[in-house]
């Protein structure tokens, strides 16, 4: 190749890039672990930037890229998987005590590291794809929480690099309880004070936000997907699609029994008192493995059971929209299947987690009865889940903050 070929070649590439990078929006999520109600969240995203911004590269920074990818792809062919943010903050939790990461404020290190070259050499590409965002989007979830506080970290980073580099940071859809303490919440109000909008998904998370005059309540991110069902005249099938897990199940008593095996002998005392069949149930897996602990716990009381593993409902959806009554100790499943207009009972596994979670779809109208360990047995509901106008009311809401942090036609800078 001639030197005026090979110039050409290269300023076409630089071109290239330039547009590529034009408009990069960085998403940050627990996705690809996998857990139904992430992927569906971060799922809801691409798909509407597919739609709504499609010329736009969007980078998706979660735990495990590869696998997300593999889940992912389909909803927006412009999207970048990576890992940088979620490993410099794991790095950070698991730095040695003689490393130069005070343990006691891993954020400051995470901060540094991802708003600045040589920090963390090993994730100068990753690094470099960051302080090109013109948008960092922490998508929603109940991940920044004193369940897992070295995730605050990710706040921190966002925040950082979003005074270094002029990028706007936003948030949507987050649960933040139960909150964080000490100088990790200080340091938290600190950093989310620098988003230009802080949105939440319940009421104590909103609270705990106050004075903080970008916050916003406006519903769980899954309120944006494209695989809600409106509700549907269905009448009662017979049928449970039942949904237990076996994490965060340790505060979970139920007599003499705790964990996962109290939530077996609730669920089996549940079917038992409505008089179901194993042969009218249909266990469902939102995390693959841990969804399933508990019904092999129950043994035989669920001998001739359906089973839908997590790649069947993330591939065919969830059974919704059919009738059934649901029992579920997850948060998106009960989201989606009251949506869809079905009746169903939510199991607190956690109560100072998902206590909060089941209650904020309850404040926005879902009939399900909320029951912990000890709670009497409750007649099989047949109120169902939400109305259609309250389906209605949510998406709108959820869109309406989509549009306005993603405005159609707006310029980029």
């Amino acid at each position: 190749m001639n030197t005026a070929s090979s110039r050409l070649a290269t300023l076409r590439r630089q071109a290239r890039r330039a547009f590529e990078f034009h408009d990069l929006i960085y998403l940050v999520g627990p996705a690809g672990y996998p857990n139904y109600g992430d992927e569906l969240i971060m799922e809801a995203w691409l798909r509407y930037f597919a739609r709504h911004r499609p010329l736009a590269t969007v980078v998706v920074d979660c735990g495990r890229p590869g696998s997300a990818n593999l889940l992912l792809r389909q909803a927006n062919s412009r999207a970048i998987f990576v890992n940088t943010l979620w490993e410099l903050t794991h790095h950070a939790n698991s730095a040695p005590e003689d490393s130069a990461i005070d343990p006691e404020r891993p954020w400051e290190w995470v901060a540094a590291a991802a708003s600045r070259f040589g920090v963390a050499p090993a994730e100068g590409s990753g690094v470099e794809m960051l302080l090109r965002a013109k948008t960092i989007h922490l998508v929603g979830g109940g991940y920044i929480n004193r369940v897992w506080p070295h995730q605050m970290a990710l706040v921190a980073a966002i925040a950082e690099v979003s005074r270094v580099t002029g990028a706007r940071a936003v948030a949507t859809g987050q649960g933040l309880v139960p909150a964080l303490e000490g100088e990790a919440l200080t340091r938290f109000l600190t950093d989310a004070a620098q988003f230009t909008v802080f949105d939440v998904r319940d009421r104590p998370s909103f609270e705990l936000l106050d004075g903080i005059a970008t916050a916003t309540r406006h519903g769980d991110d899954a309120w944006l997907s494209p695989r809600l069902q409106q509700p549907t005249d269905v009448p009662p099938s017979g049928e449970v699609v039942l949904c237990a897990q076996s994490d965060l199940t340790e505060d979970f008593r139920r007599g003499e029994a705790s964990g996962p095996a109290a939530l077996a002998d609730l669920l089996t005392a549940i079917l038992d008192a409505w008089a179901v069949p194993a042969e009218q149930v249909t266990v469902v897996e939102a995390i693959p493995g841990y969804d399933m602990t508990v019904p092999t716990l129950m043994g035989d009381r669920l001998d001739g059971a359906r089973i839908r593993t997590f790649l069947d409902v993330w591939r065919d959806g969830l059974p919704t929209g059919h009738g059934a009554t649901w029992l579920s100790t997850r948060f998106h499943p009960h989201l989606l299947a009251a949506a869809a207009g079905d009746s169903g009972v939510a199991v607190v596994p956690k109560p100072d987690y998902y206590g909060t979670k089941h209650a904020s779809l309850a404040d926005l109208g879902s009939r399900w009865p909320i029951l912990s360990g000890d709670d009497p047995i409750p007649d099989r509901p047949v109120a169902g889940g939400y109305t259609a106008d309250e389906v209605a009311a949510a998406v709108a809401d959820k869109r309406a903050l989509a549009k306005q942090l993603y405005p159609t036609g707006a310029r980029v800078r």
